[in-house]
Protein backbone atom coordinates (compact mmCIF):
# COMPACT_ATOMS: atom_id res chain seq x y z
CA UNK A 1 0.00 0.00 0.00
CA UNK A 2 1.32 3.67 -1.00
CA UNK A 3 -1.82 5.62 -0.11
CA UNK A 4 -4.96 4.91 1.74
CA UNK A 5 -8.22 6.92 2.94
CA UNK A 6 -9.44 7.22 6.83
CA UNK A 7 -12.39 8.29 7.93
CA UNK A 8 -12.85 8.78 11.62
CA UNK A 9 -9.17 9.39 11.50
CA UNK A 10 -9.47 11.43 14.53
CA UNK A 11 -11.30 8.48 16.94
CA UNK A 12 -9.01 5.37 19.06
CA UNK A 13 -9.28 2.59 16.20
CA UNK A 14 -8.58 5.59 13.02
CA UNK A 15 -5.56 7.42 14.65
CA UNK A 16 -4.27 3.90 16.02
CA UNK A 17 -4.38 2.46 12.63
CA UNK A 18 -2.66 5.94 11.08
CA UNK A 19 0.37 5.61 13.53
CA UNK A 20 0.81 2.17 11.82
CA UNK A 21 0.72 3.42 8.12
CA UNK A 22 3.15 6.04 8.98
CA UNK A 23 5.28 4.16 10.63
CA UNK A 24 5.01 2.15 6.90
CA UNK A 25 5.21 5.06 5.11
CA UNK A 26 1.72 5.09 3.98
CA UNK A 27 0.59 8.09 3.30
CA UNK A 28 -2.92 8.64 4.57
CA UNK A 29 -5.58 11.48 3.98
CA UNK A 30 -7.63 11.83 7.51
CA UNK A 31 -10.79 12.84 7.54
CA UNK A 32 -12.80 13.77 10.81
CA UNK A 33 -15.59 16.14 11.18
CA UNK A 34 -12.49 18.14 13.61
CA UNK A 35 -9.00 17.97 14.69
CA UNK A 36 -9.59 20.46 17.08
CA UNK A 37 -8.73 17.27 20.16
CA UNK A 38 -6.23 16.93 17.91
CA UNK A 39 -4.66 12.44 18.29
CA UNK A 40 -2.54 12.28 15.11
CA UNK A 41 0.89 12.89 14.89
CA UNK A 42 2.32 15.97 12.79
CA UNK A 43 3.79 13.69 9.53
CA UNK A 44 4.10 14.92 6.07
CA UNK A 45 2.41 11.69 5.60
CA UNK A 46 -0.73 12.43 6.90
CA UNK A 47 -3.40 14.99 5.24
CA UNK A 48 -6.04 15.73 7.72
CA UNK A 49 -9.87 17.37 6.19
CA UNK A 50 -12.00 18.17 8.24
CA UNK A 51 -15.39 17.35 6.23
CA UNK A 52 -18.80 15.67 6.79
CA UNK A 53 -19.13 12.55 5.43
CA UNK A 54 -23.02 13.50 3.75
CA UNK A 55 -22.59 14.82 0.43
CA UNK A 56 -20.79 12.66 -2.16
CA UNK A 57 -19.62 15.55 -4.36
CA UNK A 58 -18.43 17.41 -1.52
CA UNK A 59 -15.80 14.79 -0.25
CA UNK A 60 -14.77 13.94 -3.57
CA UNK A 61 -13.96 17.57 -3.91
CA UNK A 62 -11.73 17.75 -0.68
CA UNK A 63 -9.78 14.28 -1.54
CA UNK A 64 -6.29 15.21 -3.41
CA UNK A 65 -5.99 13.50 -6.85
CA UNK A 66 -4.07 10.63 -6.89
CA UNK A 67 -4.55 6.42 -6.53
CA UNK A 68 -6.06 4.83 -3.90
CA UNK A 69 -5.02 1.56 -2.64
CA UNK A 70 -7.83 1.29 0.48
CA UNK A 71 -10.57 3.20 1.81
CA UNK A 72 -10.81 2.56 5.72
CA UNK A 73 -14.26 3.62 6.61
CA UNK A 74 -14.54 3.99 10.70
CA UNK A 75 -16.37 7.20 11.44
CA UNK A 76 -20.06 6.08 12.71
CA UNK A 77 -21.86 8.43 15.28
CA UNK A 78 -23.24 7.04 18.17
CA UNK A 79 -21.00 4.26 19.18
CA UNK A 80 -22.05 5.11 23.54
CA UNK A 81 -24.56 7.21 24.96
CA UNK A 82 -27.67 7.91 24.24
CA UNK A 83 -27.20 8.28 20.98
CA UNK A 84 -26.62 4.45 20.36
CA UNK A 85 -30.38 3.78 21.09
CA UNK A 86 -31.41 6.36 18.28
CA UNK A 87 -32.50 5.26 15.44
CA UNK A 88 -32.26 8.64 13.46
CA UNK A 89 -28.42 8.30 14.29
CA UNK A 90 -28.45 5.11 13.68
CA UNK A 91 -29.96 5.22 10.74
CA UNK A 92 -27.90 7.85 9.62
CA UNK A 93 -24.45 5.93 9.90
CA UNK A 94 -25.87 4.03 7.12
CA UNK A 95 -26.21 6.69 4.78
CA UNK A 96 -22.90 8.13 5.31
CA UNK A 97 -21.58 4.42 4.87
CA UNK A 98 -23.14 4.45 1.26
CA UNK A 99 -21.77 7.52 0.63
CA UNK A 100 -18.21 6.34 1.21
CA UNK A 101 -18.85 3.06 -0.60
CA UNK A 102 -19.70 5.34 -3.57
CA UNK A 103 -16.72 7.79 -3.42
CA UNK A 104 -14.65 5.34 -3.37
CA UNK A 105 -16.63 3.57 -6.62
CA UNK A 106 -16.10 6.71 -8.41
CA UNK A 107 -12.40 7.25 -6.93
CA UNK A 108 -11.25 3.76 -8.23
CA UNK A 109 -10.01 2.91 -5.26
CA UNK A 110 -8.91 -0.80 -5.01
CA UNK A 111 -11.09 -2.31 -1.57
CA UNK A 112 -13.19 -0.53 0.15
CA UNK A 113 -13.00 -1.91 3.88
CA UNK A 114 -15.97 -1.22 6.54
CA UNK A 115 -16.06 -1.28 10.62
CA UNK A 116 -18.56 -3.84 11.34
CA UNK A 117 -18.97 -5.41 15.23
CA UNK A 118 -20.10 -8.72 16.87
CA UNK A 119 -23.08 -6.47 18.61
CA UNK A 120 -24.57 -7.44 14.95
CA UNK A 121 -24.95 -11.23 15.55
CA UNK A 122 -27.21 -9.71 18.31
CA UNK A 123 -29.88 -9.39 16.19
CA UNK A 124 -30.28 -12.96 15.84
CA UNK A 125 -32.04 -12.97 18.94
CA UNK A 126 -34.22 -9.93 18.48
CA UNK A 127 -37.16 -12.00 17.74
CA UNK A 128 -36.80 -13.64 21.06
CA UNK A 129 -36.69 -10.51 22.90
CA UNK A 130 -39.77 -8.76 24.62
CA UNK A 131 -37.03 -5.68 25.64
CA UNK A 132 -33.79 -4.41 24.19
CA UNK A 133 -31.17 -1.89 25.78
CA UNK A 134 -29.90 0.76 23.64
CA UNK A 135 -26.62 -1.69 22.05
CA UNK A 136 -29.41 -3.32 20.21
CA UNK A 137 -30.11 -0.31 18.17
CA UNK A 138 -26.58 -0.19 17.24
CA UNK A 139 -26.00 -4.10 16.47
CA UNK A 140 -29.22 -3.67 14.25
CA UNK A 141 -27.95 -0.72 12.01
CA UNK A 142 -24.31 -2.18 11.82
CA UNK A 143 -26.47 -5.70 10.57
CA UNK A 144 -28.44 -3.52 8.23
CA UNK A 145 -25.35 -1.30 6.75
CA UNK A 146 -23.56 -4.42 6.15
CA UNK A 147 -26.12 -5.99 4.29
CA UNK A 148 -26.99 -3.28 1.85
CA UNK A 149 -23.21 -2.30 1.30
CA UNK A 150 -22.45 -5.65 0.31
CA UNK A 151 -25.64 -5.17 -2.33
CA UNK A 152 -24.26 -2.14 -3.55
CA UNK A 153 -20.57 -3.36 -3.68
CA UNK A 154 -21.29 -6.25 -5.42
CA UNK A 155 -23.76 -4.71 -7.87
CA UNK A 156 -20.82 -1.70 -9.12
CA UNK A 157 -18.16 -4.22 -8.47
CA UNK A 158 -16.53 -2.52 -5.80
CA UNK A 159 -14.06 -4.38 -4.24
CA UNK A 160 -14.52 -4.40 -0.38
CA UNK A 161 -14.53 -6.40 2.93
CA UNK A 162 -16.58 -6.05 6.27
CA UNK A 163 -14.78 -5.86 9.00
CA UNK A 164 -16.37 -7.90 12.18
CA UNK A 165 -14.48 -6.81 15.27
CA UNK A 166 -14.91 -8.58 18.31
CA UNK A 167 -14.60 -6.25 21.80
CA UNK A 168 -11.69 -4.07 21.55
CA UNK A 169 -9.73 -3.40 24.88
CA UNK A 170 -6.57 -1.15 25.24
CA UNK A 171 -5.02 1.52 26.90
CA UNK A 172 -6.48 4.19 25.15
CA UNK A 173 -10.73 2.70 24.69
CA UNK A 174 -12.45 4.88 27.01
CA UNK A 175 -15.78 3.51 25.19
CA UNK A 176 -17.54 1.96 27.96
CA UNK A 177 -17.63 -1.12 26.26
CA UNK A 178 -17.04 -4.25 28.61
CA UNK A 179 -13.38 -4.40 29.64
CA UNK A 180 -13.58 -0.57 30.00
CA UNK A 181 -16.46 -0.64 31.97
CA UNK A 182 -15.08 -3.11 34.22
CA UNK A 183 -11.73 -1.68 34.67
CA UNK A 184 -13.34 1.74 35.25
CA UNK A 185 -15.19 0.01 38.25
CA UNK A 186 -12.59 -1.66 39.56
CA UNK A 187 -10.27 1.53 39.96
CA UNK A 188 -12.24 3.64 41.52
CA UNK A 189 -13.18 0.81 44.03
CA UNK A 190 -16.83 0.43 42.72
CA UNK A 191 -18.47 -3.29 42.39
CA UNK A 192 -18.86 -4.26 38.70
CA UNK A 193 -21.86 -6.06 38.17
CA UNK A 194 -23.15 -8.65 35.36
CA UNK A 195 -25.80 -11.14 34.74
CA UNK A 196 -25.41 -14.63 34.53
CA UNK A 197 -22.06 -14.36 32.18
CA UNK A 198 -22.48 -17.90 31.26
CA UNK A 199 -22.24 -17.51 27.53
CA UNK A 200 -19.25 -17.70 25.16
CA UNK A 201 -17.62 -14.44 24.51
CA UNK A 202 -14.22 -12.96 23.04
CA UNK A 203 -12.23 -9.80 23.58
CA UNK A 204 -9.00 -8.62 20.73
CA UNK A 205 -6.11 -6.28 22.19
CA UNK A 206 -6.05 -3.45 20.54
CA UNK A 207 -2.79 -3.82 18.53
CA UNK A 208 -4.02 -7.42 17.37
CA UNK A 209 -6.97 -5.95 15.63
CA UNK A 210 -4.56 -3.26 14.00
CA UNK A 211 -2.23 -6.12 12.78
CA UNK A 212 -5.42 -7.75 11.22
CA UNK A 213 -6.78 -4.42 9.55
CA UNK A 214 -3.60 -3.19 8.17
CA UNK A 215 -2.67 -6.77 6.84
CA UNK A 216 -6.58 -6.86 5.18
CA UNK A 217 -5.82 -3.87 3.25
CA UNK A 218 -2.44 -5.17 1.77
CA UNK A 219 -3.40 -8.75 1.51
CA UNK A 220 -5.61 -10.46 -1.21
CA UNK A 221 -9.45 -11.32 0.47
CA UNK A 222 -10.62 -14.26 -0.52
CA UNK A 223 -14.05 -13.22 1.30
CA UNK A 224 -16.15 -10.21 1.75
CA UNK A 225 -17.00 -10.76 5.34
CA UNK A 226 -13.98 -11.60 8.32
CA UNK A 227 -14.52 -11.72 12.37
CA UNK A 228 -11.22 -10.01 13.84
CA UNK A 229 -11.09 -11.84 17.52
CA UNK A 230 -8.61 -13.32 19.22
CA UNK A 231 -9.45 -16.88 18.00
CA UNK A 232 -9.18 -18.24 21.92
CA UNK A 233 -13.11 -17.20 22.93
CA UNK A 234 -14.37 -18.85 26.40
CA UNK A 235 -17.15 -18.19 28.94
CA UNK A 236 -17.70 -14.37 30.02
CA UNK A 237 -17.60 -15.13 33.23
CA UNK A 238 -14.51 -16.45 33.36
CA UNK A 239 -13.13 -13.44 31.31
CA UNK A 240 -14.47 -10.59 34.29
CA UNK A 241 -13.19 -13.28 36.95
CA UNK A 242 -9.77 -13.04 35.51
CA UNK A 243 -9.93 -9.16 35.11
CA UNK A 244 -10.69 -9.05 38.75
CA UNK A 245 -7.83 -11.41 39.24
CA UNK A 246 -5.41 -9.35 37.43
CA UNK A 247 -6.39 -5.92 39.06
CA UNK A 248 -6.26 -7.87 42.89
CA UNK A 249 -9.97 -6.41 43.05
CA UNK A 250 -11.97 -10.01 42.75
CA UNK A 251 -14.44 -9.23 45.65
CA UNK A 252 -15.66 -6.25 43.11
CA UNK A 253 -16.67 -8.39 40.34
CA UNK A 254 -20.48 -9.53 41.18
CA UNK A 255 -21.48 -11.61 38.32
CA UNK A 256 -25.53 -12.76 38.39
CA UNK A 257 -26.66 -9.41 40.21
CA UNK A 258 -28.16 -8.06 36.82
CA UNK A 259 -30.65 -9.93 34.86
CA UNK A 260 -29.82 -12.08 32.02
CA UNK A 261 -30.32 -9.40 28.76
CA UNK A 262 -31.54 -12.61 26.42
CA UNK A 263 -28.74 -11.91 23.85
CA UNK A 264 -27.32 -15.56 22.96
CA UNK A 265 -23.89 -15.91 21.31
CA UNK A 266 -22.42 -19.33 20.05
CA UNK A 267 -19.01 -20.12 19.44
CA UNK A 268 -18.74 -20.44 16.19
CA UNK A 269 -19.52 -16.60 16.00
CA UNK A 270 -15.91 -15.53 17.11
CA UNK A 271 -14.17 -17.90 14.29
CA UNK A 272 -11.04 -16.75 12.72
CA UNK A 273 -9.96 -19.62 10.87
CA UNK A 274 -10.86 -17.91 7.42
CA UNK A 275 -9.15 -14.89 8.50
CA UNK A 276 -6.34 -16.31 9.55
CA UNK A 277 -6.18 -18.27 6.05
CA UNK A 278 -5.90 -15.35 3.90
CA UNK A 279 -3.65 -12.99 6.35
CA UNK A 280 -1.76 -15.15 8.62
CA UNK A 281 -1.95 -15.44 12.74
CA UNK A 282 -2.44 -11.75 13.99
CA UNK A 283 -2.71 -12.64 17.62
CA UNK A 284 0.07 -11.90 20.12
CA UNK A 285 -1.02 -11.04 22.88
CA UNK A 286 -2.79 -12.68 25.94
CA UNK A 287 -5.68 -11.40 27.26
CA UNK A 288 -3.47 -11.76 30.78
CA UNK A 289 -0.94 -9.59 28.82
CA UNK A 290 -3.11 -7.25 27.21
CA UNK A 291 -5.09 -6.23 30.41
CA UNK A 292 -1.63 -5.75 32.21
CA UNK A 293 -0.52 -3.38 29.18
CA UNK A 294 -4.20 -1.71 29.78
CA UNK A 295 -3.77 -1.20 33.62
CA UNK A 296 -0.06 0.06 33.08
CA UNK A 297 -1.52 2.67 30.53
CA UNK A 298 -4.99 3.95 32.42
Amino acid sequence: MKNVIVTGANGFIGSSLINKFISHQIKVIAIDLSFSDDRLPDSELITKIECSLQSENEIIKVIPTVEYDCFYHFAWAGVNGPSKADPIVQLRNAETTLICAKVANTLHIKKFLCAGTIAERSVESLSNLKKTSGGMMYGVAKNATHSVLESYCKNVGLNFVWMQFSNIYGPQNKTGNLVSYTLSQLMNDNEATFGPALQPYDFIFVDDLLEAVYRLGEHTTNEISYFIGSGAPQVLKDYLLEIGKICDKEELIKIGVRSDDGIKYSYDMFDTSLLVRDIGNYVSVSFKEGIEETLRGY
